[in-house]
């Protein structure tokens, strides 16, 4: 029976968007699936889309990070039914297969495509074969029902003919309602849950967990058909989990489903499965030791498993007394306790890095402060379901916006967004990040959202794709060429955030033409292989694009010299590299890199003043400094190597290093000289220039 409150949300959000952009409700409901279950923005949407004649039954294609770090390239079809009771029929699944089975994974000429597609499917027929893409992933979306078994069995076929290449995902009607259920929903209150007595040599029906402080636990066996009715009468017991269910598709729980399928299989259930934690207020066993009240119970651990339990229980493929799991039952009245055994019990490799330190207490204070300005921060997904969209700040767009205009690292946060857990947590989400500067890069990105996609409607195919890719560039290129450039910082958008309407409205206009002129001479440079997805994630495509405004517009003097005149002046030595240097009359030649001279620096200053973590405090704390005695070896890729064993940091940018050698330089008490070489080009435009005058 199809789920009507479900239906109804779909299409009122389908007519939503509809009403928006005047588009057919197949069109509003895939948008709406792209944004909801791949979080993808409005543009990305836009350039995604491949619905139309000639799209072989591919409705969207694109390529996203998976929270393994994979790059995949997601192929969808998506299918919307006024009548909901209906489902993907097995031509609509075979024209998929079909197409990309010829387009993406073979080299079937696309001709027969639309222009889009056929463009598209040449570039990822290529980055295939090139190992750049992991994985192809198929998806189907619908609001109908489950896909027949038969239909499942033939993708599993086309699937494991492909070498461990393609995988599918299939999202109906029963995945959806997860996908949009809220996760704040009411608790629930009580449960009855029956526990297998084990009879005979003296077993016992619970193990007694240690009493420790303020917990209590006990472990026990159940059957799986009883905790699946538990779950299909309390769907909200998952509300504390820090991930929702990844569908039964997903690799893990595909394993479960066929254990509990196979009847021999799933009587060692007990023993191939870890069981699931259930964390309460309380619990009150009744006499015999056969069953147990809990309160305010919720399953912090095992979600996936019971999930696909229930999946499997509801298909009829499981019976009572054929398999059993392990429940973990906690309790424990302290706020603080719960949220360390709820963090404790996930940490796992399956687990969403994003879902681990939405719980950490920097999160929980990062959401209070942005009460305080107004805003909503959604350190989980639907935290804030029914609160104004425009004042709900989602943590990972955050914490995108802010490694791309304070870190100055635009490709990785468009590309690599597992490295924000990773390699810039600390960088980001440490004890000094305020919901301020959050706010300053959430703000202006919406606003150059909003002004890109002005420029998109009325510009060219190419234009169309250079400006819906630039987005996350234009953030450290407003910071430079705007921001700065008028003397301001950071700092003083954080303070009075009418500032960035000021800034923006006079200078966005001439930064996005700043940006286009010099990616007319890279791709000038690459001829047709320049592409604008691809230019924009590579890591070193902000640093070219500065070198080009800054060679053609920079005026620099030879020479600069620390005094207070000339101080404020640093900036014109952002993406410059010295030729020599000298202190104090003593010439440098054999160093010529900005991270050098910071090294040799910070060594001269280590002899007067012993280097510790966090003693030095001179230096900026949007781009945090880390010294260690004892780094790791991913760590040592990205230091340099100092006396004393120490290791520094030192994969800042041009801009961050000119800035600290001069501010070393002042503290050390050095005249620091430095002489800069003047680019060819503008070395070559100045003869061309005279030439033509004598003419």
């Amino acid at each position: 029976m199809p789920n009507l409150r479900l239906q109804n949300t779909l299409k009122h959000k389908v007519n939503e968007i509809c009403q928006e952009i005047e588009c057919q409700p197949s069109i509003g409901f895939i948008r709406l699936m792209l944004q909801e279950i791949f979080e993808l923005s409005e543009i990305d949407i836009d350039e995604s889309i491949t619905d139309g004649s000639m799209d072989k039954g591919i409705d969207a294609v694109f390529e996203q990070e998976n929270e393994d770090g994979e790059n995949v390239l997601y192929v969808v079809q998506s299918k919307y039914f006024e009548n909901s009771d209906k489902s993907l029929d097995e031509p609509a699944i075979n024209k998929a297969i079909l197409a990309i089975s010829n387009y993406v994974l073979g080299d079937s000429p696309a001709d027969s495509m639309n222009a889009k597609l056929k463009k598209r499917a040449e570039i990822y027929q290529e980055r295939l074969s090139n190992g750049k893409i992991d994985m192809v992933s198929l998806v189907f979306i619908t609001n109908g029902q489950k896909i027949h078994p038969n239909l499942i069995s033939e993708l599993d076929q086309f699937k494991d003919q492909q070498n461990g290449q393609l995988k599918y995902e299939i999202y109906s009607e029963e995945d959806l309602s997860r996908t949009f259920a809220p996760l704040s929903a009411m608790p629930v209150k009580q449960i009855d849950l029956k526990i297998i007595k084990d009879i005979g040599g003296g077993e016992k029906t619970f193990i007694n967990l240690p009493d420790i402080d303020f917990v209590q636990g006990k472990v026990a066996k159940i059957d799986v058909c009883d905790l699946a009715e538990i779950i299909k009468n309390n769907p909200n017991i998952f509300h504390s989990n820090v991930r929702a269910y990844q569908s039964i598709r997903n690799k893990v729980n595909e394993v479960i489903a066929k254990t509990l399928c196979d009847e021999e299989a799933a009587k060692q259930f007990i023993y191939l499965n870890n069981g699931i934690t259930l964390l309460c207020d309380n619990f009150d066993i009744k006499p015999g030791n056969e069953r147990v009240l809990i309160d305010n119970p919720a399953i912090i651990n095992g979600c996936q498993t019971a999930s696909t339990i229930l999946e499997v229980y509801n298909d009829g493929k499981i019976k009572p007394n054929t398999a059993f799991v392990l429940v973990r039952i906690i309790k424990s009245k302290d706020e603080e306790v719960k949220r360390k055994i709820i963090i404790s019990s996930n940490t796992q490799t399956a687990v969403k890095n994003r879902d681990l330190i939405s719980e950490d207490p920097i999160q929980k204070q990062l959401e209070a402060e942005f009460l305080t300005l107004g805003f909503y921060y959604e350190r989980k997904k639907g935290l804030h379901v029914g609160k104004p969209q425009d004042k709900i700040i989602d943590l990972e767009k955050a914490a995108q916006y802010y490694l791309a205009l304070y870190l100055q690292k635009p490709a990785e946060a468009k590309n690599k967004k597992s490295e924000i857990y990773k390699s810039y947590r600390e960088q980001i989400f440490n004890k000094d990040i305020t919901a301020k500067q959050l706010l300053v890069g959430y703000i202006l990105f919406d606003k150059i959202s909003e002004r890109i996609k002005i420029l998109r409607s009325s510009a060219s195919e190419s234009k169309k794709s250079i400006l819906g890719n630039s987005l996350l560039h234009l953030l450290p290129l407003f910071r430079d060429w705007a921001i700065e450039d008028s003397g301001k910082f950071l700092s003083d958008l954080e303070d009075d955030l009418t500032v960035i309407d000021i800034l923006f409205n006079e200078k966005i206009d001439s930064v996005i033409l700043k940006m286009e002129e010099a990616l007319k001479d890279i791709s000038r440079k690459e001829k047709d292989k320049f592409n604008p997805q691809y230019f924009f994630k590579s890591s070193d495509s902000l640093e070219r694009i500065l070198k080009k405004k800054e060679a053609k517009d920079k005026k620099v003097k030879n020479y600069l010299e620390l005094n207070s005149d000339n101080f404020k002046r640093q900036k014109d030595l952002r993406y410059y590299k010295p030729d020599e240097y000298s202190f104090d009359g003593v010439n440098y030649k054999e160093i010529t890199y900005w991270n050098d001279l910071f090294v040799k620096l910070m060594e001269l200053y280590n002899k007067d003043n012993k280097l510790t973590e966090g003693n030095v405090d001179f230096i900026d704390v949007g781009s945090r400094t880390l010294l260690l005695s004892n780094p790791d070896e991913v760590e040592k890729k990205l230091r340099k190597k100092m006396k004393d064993g120490l290791w520094l940091l030192t994969n800042y940018g041009s801009n961050y290093l000119s800035k600290f050698s001069f501010s070393i330089a002042q503290k050390i008490g050095i005249n620091l000289l430095i002489r800069l070489r003047p680019t060819r080009f503008r070395t070559q435009r100045k003869y061309k220039r005279g030439k033509n005058k004598k003419k």
